[in-house]
Parts: C-alpha cells; sequence; structure tokens
C-alpha cells in the first residue's frame, strides 16, 4: 500500500457524530504533512455504510480539486474501496493517518517493527477487500495499478507479520532482561506518559543529566514526536533512568494498542510513572485525557506508582484557576483514580518551573537505599557472594589493600542487611549508612573505606 504524502492537498469530511474529532484530526493531519483545503460535514449521525457521507455528498467530495479525501472517523475496509472508486480519489481514515506519523517517527528499530506490523494488520483486510470486488487494478495509487499478483502479495504481508513478530518477541526478551539487570543493580527506571502534545519530551530533556551521553530527545509542535523509547540518567542524587514514551490518544483500535505493547512495557514496568497532563487546556479536555490516561495506566497495574506533572501552568493567566489546579486536578477523579495517583505537581517545563520539585517527589517515592563500605576477604572474590553483590548493586568504589577487595556500593535497604550479613560470616567487615550519610549498621570496620573508627 502507498503510504501518504507530505504537503499533498487534502479534504477532511466527517459526519456529525465525529465532529468532536475534527479539531484533534486538523492537528493529525498537519502532523502527517497534509494540506487541508477543504473542509466538510454533514448532518449524520450514523456514517453511510457505503460511503460513510452520503451518495449524493459524496460525489460533490469527489469533484474537488484533492488528491487525498480523509476521514475525521474510522472506515471499514468495504467503505474504503467505496469511496476510492466512486470518487477517483486516495482514501485516508483517522488510524491510517495516525500510522502514517507513527511511520515518520519512528527511530529505533523496535520502533520501526512495531509501526510495520500495525501497517500490515492495517492493510490486510482493505486489501481481501479488494480481492473480493476483484478490482483492485482500478485504485488510485495502490500497488502501481496492481503490478503485483494479489494473492502472492496477500500471501508475503503475512509471511512478513510472523517474521517481523518474531524479532519483536526477541527485543522484548532482550528489553526485559535489561529491566531484570537494572533492577538487581539497585538502578531505578522513571518513565513519563501521558497524551501527546502534553509536554513529555519537553520534561524529558529538563530531568536528564547534560552531557554527550545523555542527549536530550527532538521536541516539535507535531503529534506523536516520540515513538521510539529514549532513556537517558536523570539528574538527583538516585542515579535513577528515565524513559520518554510514546503518546496517548483516544479511541485507537485494540489491536494499534496491542501493537505497540513492547513500548508500553516500558511504562507498566518502571518503578514511578510521571503523567504529564496540558493543565493550560479546558477544563473538559484536561478532564477526558487525565481520565483515558489513568485508565491505559490502569491496565498495567501502575496504581500508587503515579505523579502527576500538570505541565504548561506558564500559559494559565487566570491567578484563581492556578490557584485551585491540584484541587480541581482532585475533584475530577473517581476514588479508584485518586488511589493510583501519589502526588501532584503544578510544573512548566518550558520555564523549568517546578522541575526540582518534581525530581525530589520522584525520588521519595522509590524504595529507600543504602550506601555499603566492605572489606571482603580476598579469597572470596571468585566467590558467588561477589558476584551477586555485583548484580544487586550499583559499585561506587573499589580497589584492593591488604589481602582485602574494599568496595563500596549502593543498593536498596532489602539487600544491604542481606550483604552485609552474608560478608560478616565470611570472616569480612561492612557498614552501611543511608541516603543522608548517617550510619545504620556498623560492624568490626578497622580499615575500611570510609576510614571510620567510631560511631556517628
Amino acid at each position: 500500500m502507498d503510504y501518504l504524502g507530505t504537503g499533498r492537498k487534502a479534504a477532511l469530511i466527517w459526519i456529525d457524530r465525529d465532529r468532536v474529532r475534527v479539531t484533534e484530526m486538523l492537528e493529525l493531519c498537519c502532523s502527517a504533512g497534509f494540506d487541508i483545503v477543504h473542509r466538510i460535514g454533514q448532518g449524520k449521525d450514523e456514517p453511510d455504510p457505503r460511503f460513510y457521507l452520503g451518495p449524493g455528498k459524496i460525489d460533490e467530495v469527489g469533484a474537488l480539486d484533492v488528491e487525498y479525501l480523509i476521514t475525521a472517523g474510522d472506515l471499514t475496509p468495504s467503505q474504503v474501496f467505496s469511496i476510492s472508486h466512486r470518487t477517483g480519489k486516495k482514501v485516508a481514515d483517522r488510524t491510517r493517518v495516525i500510522l502514517d506519523i507513527f511511520r515518520s517517527h519512528a527511530q529505533s528499530p523496535e520502533a520501526r517493527m512495531q509501526v510495520e506490523i500495525a501497517d500490515l494488520r492495517y492493510q490486510l483486510p482493505v486489501l481481501k477487500e479488494y480481492i473480493h470486488q476483484g478490482t483492485l487494478s482500478e485504485r488510485p495509487g495502490f500497488m502501481a495499478g496492481g503490478e503485483y499478483a494479489v494473492n502472492y502479495y496477500h500471501d508475503m504481508i503475512k509471511r512478513r507479520m510472523v517474521s517481523l513478530k518474531k524479532d519483536l518477541e526477541e527485543e522484548r526478551r532482550r528489553r526485559g532482561h535489561k529491566r531484570s539487570l537494572r533492577r538487581r543493580r539497585g538502578t531505578h527506571l522513571v518513565s513519563i506518559a501521558g497524551y501527546t502534545n502534553a509536554g513529555k519530551s519537553s520534561l524529558f530533556n529538563k530531568m536528564i543529566m547534560s552531557s554527550s551521553e545523555n542527549k536530550a530527545v527532538d521536541v516539535g509542535g507535531e503529534m506523536f514526536t516520540t515513538i521510539s523509547t529514549a532513556t537517558r540518567k536523570m539528574k538527583g542524587e538516585r542515579g535513577c533512568l528515565v524513559s520518554d514514551t510514546v503518546g496517548f490518544i483516544r479511541e485507537l483500535p485494540p489491536w494499534l494498542v496491542e501493537g505497540f505493547m513492547s513500548t508500553m512495557e516500558e511504562i507498566f514496568e518502571a518503578d514511578a510513572v510521571v503523567l504529564v497532563i496540558d493543565g493550560s487546556e479546558p477544563l473538559e479536555d484536561v478532564s477526558i485525557k487525565l481520565r483515558e490516561s489513568l485508565r491505559v495506566l490502569r491496565k498495567g497495574g501502575t496504581e500508587g506508582r503515579i505523579i502527576l506533572a500538570v505541565n504548561k501552568t506558564d500559559l494559565i493567566t487566570d491567578p484563581l484557576r492556578m490557584a485551585a489546579l491540584s484541587e480541581r486536578m482532585t475533584r475530577m477523579l473517581s476514588p479508584s483514580e485518586k488511589a493510583m495517583v501519589d502526588r501532584t505537581y503544578l510544573i512548566s517545563a518550558l520555564k523549568d518551573n517546578g522541575i526540582s520539585e518534581l525530581i525530589d517527589g520522584i525520588e521519595g517515592l522509590l524504595p529507600p537505599i543504602q550506601i555499603v563500605s566492605m572489606r571482603i576477604p580476598i579469597s572470596l572474590v571468585r566467590e558467588e557472594l561477589v558476584a551477586s553483590l555485583r548484580k544487586h548493586s550499583s559499585i561506587m568504589e573499589e580497589r584492593y589493600h591488604g589481602g582485602y577487595l574494599m568496595l563500596k556500593a549502593m543498593m536498596e535497604e532489602r539487600w544491604a542487611g542481606h550483604f552485609i550479613k552474608r560478608v560478616v560470616e565470611a570472616g569480612g567487615d561492612a557498614s552501611a549508612v543511608d541516603g543522608s550519610g548517617n550510619y545504620i549498621k556498623k560492624i568490626n570496620i578497622h580499615d575500611g573505606l570510609d576510614g571510620a573508627g567510631a560511631d556517628q
């Protein structure tokens, strides 16, 4: 199937039922590179089963000087065929436009595989309809007028989907292994989620450490700028990682959401989720998007790990609305939805307002950490004890001295007591301090890394 072009003239058409999507569709079309030169609606509550618009109206639209007809609602395969066959125009519905945006923004191999699978799933029923109608060659722009045998192309799509799914599953396992490794080492993952265009990427760039290794992601006015998950080191004292993920959008087909589950797993498996909401939008839109985002996050079991970041507060000119914004956010939610959110922050990613407080709040949501100093007999260096310690902690310092491995590591509280006990039982020394530097445990320290001889 030919992909939608850039900068091509199009008409956006809708019926009354889909009128609420028109503003969103104009943004989507702009992001996809369409020049919408005509906007045409029809007062119908239900779409025509053949042409979406009525037959007379579709003939009127077909006479327009445009290359594409784009519908605000989703079309059935038979409607795609009928409209294209009757008007001689290329036809795209809402899902087709979203897929085209995804394709243009996919950068990582995983993202490209996900988009291709979703695109092929979209193509298959449309192709079947053309096979059924027996007039593939009459559709403008489709496979160059039927250049290949239809059945061969149909089988080729299925084989390609099988191959892509295998590759994607392997990528999924690889990412799962990396997540497990991070957890064992005590490195926490924070994911940024929320509606497309809420400012997730802008917030991501403000939260990451600034270095050549941790580059900022692209930020633009287009929808779905982020398709490939980007992960960088986050500012703060905990050494967390933060991920920027694909944006949400209302009423996506279930098969399309399913196709991006490997990307969504980065959200569901995170230790904390920052849900970004555009607080400058009308409150009705804020309420709809907030509740829809929480509905998606509930599927991944993220209750209690969500921090609500109300962004773009610099655009709110009404001081009364600004003062009551947190309270209004709470009133929008049901008791079960409120239970999903741990805390709320008002921020402006553009103006860098509230970002430090947000990062502090994220770190406050994570399990406590301890810094453990150990003196391990050299005879144990090759044993399972040291290997396990490396897996479950982040090594800060390491050196050999006087027949001992002198090691300092940061780990979660649950691991600190376990390793201190094992090191001492093996003939070594160990101590632990909390994140503020206060001693928690101190057992037989002589020449440890801290060089301290008395309890503090």
